[in-house]
């Protein structure tokens, strides 16, 4: 005697490719996928109404101001550095100028004896 869903399954295996089988398939993940959305936004827009309903939300947007004018400048310096040299090769280069500035002024002046 053979159980319902073993026989589901040898009918699935023998049935021929049906595209409006396919098709359904295609719409019910479409359709779970909408509704994992509409619930997403379901839940934010309770959390967006349980933060209006705060008193402290002039402080919250001011925060959130601060917070987004700092990311805004740490990634505009990191964008002007991508431009620009290497930082650890820019310090060698300022390294070296200032060892060699260090060595010729420690250095006597030769002068050169005037002729009359």
């Amino acid at each position: 005697m053979t159980g319902q869903p073993q026989d589901q399954t040898q009918q699935a295996q023998q049935a021929p490719w049906n595209p409006l089988a396919a098709l359904e398939q295609v719409g019910l993940l479409a359709l779970g996928a909408v509704d994992l959305v509409l619930d997403q936004v379901q839940q934010a827009t309770d959390r967006g109404q349980g933060a209006v309903r705060r008193s402290d939300v002039r402080e919250l947007v001011a925060d959130g101001m601060k917070d987004l004018k700092a990311r805004g400048e740490l990634a505009s310096r990191r964008a002007a550095a991508a431009d620009s040299d290497n930082y650890l090769e820019l310090m060698a280069r300022r390294s070296a100028e200032r060892s060699t500035r260090t060595a010729a002024a420690a250095q006597p002046e030769k002068t050169v004896p005037r002729h009359a």
